[in-house]
């Protein structure tokens, strides 16, 4: 089957966007190898923690308090501080590398997808829709390699709405990560 992408044009920020457009590998994803994650846990655990989260951080009813799901979080692993708010609909793919400062903010429909450590400082933001991603694919390599990378990000940051942090980012504290494209407010 072919496909013709010429409607796809790459952007840069100046031409208001952020998209781009590169060459890869040919692919053989029949060659991929599902990759060892050092220091996971069992299946039996991730199994456990995959219901709890479906019920307790991914429905979209705020019907758990703050404080249960910061102790629900410790019990599978997570370091949380204190004060921690967390709201509906927030997936956490690994919360035994997750760790969380005190008086910590996750917006709705944030994803934290930690394959290897996020470790979140005091007085941090992370509004709506935010992705943290810690794990990508190698697309130099025809087998599509997987790695990872862990994350890390200050206190008293603001990861701003729909943003994403990639494998390997390192926020210094007291900034805020804003899209490339002006949404408005103070600049």
């Amino acid at each position: 089957m072919s496909v013709d992408w010429g409607h796809l044009r790459p952007t840069t920020p100046e031409q208001g966007g952020g998209t781009r457009l590169r060459p890869i590998a040919n692919l053989r994803l029949q060659l991929f190898r599902r990759p060892s994650i050092c220091g996971n846990r069992g299946r039996v655990w991730r199994a456990a923690w995959t219901m709890v989260s479906a019920a307790v951080f991914q429905h979209s009813l705020p019907l758990v308090p703050y404080g249960a799901k910061a102790a629900i979080l410790r019990w599978f692993g997570a370091q949380v501080g204190k004060g921690l708010v967390i709201k509906p609909r927030v997936t956490i793919k690994y919360p035994w590398f997750l760790t969380l400062g005190d008086d910590v903010w996750v917006g709705e429909a944030v994803w934290i997808d930690n394959h290897t450590d996020v470790a979140i400082g005091s007085n941090v933001c992370i509004s709506q829709g935010a992705v943290l991603f810690t794990g990508n694919h190698d697309w130099s390599d025809p087998t599509f390699a997987f790695f990872c990378k862990p994350i890390t990000v200050g206190d008293g940051v603001w990861v701003t709405a729909f943003q994403r942090l990639g494998p390997g980012t390192t926020v210094p504290g007291g900034v805020a990560v804003v899209p490339t494209q002006s949404l408005g407010g103070a600049s």
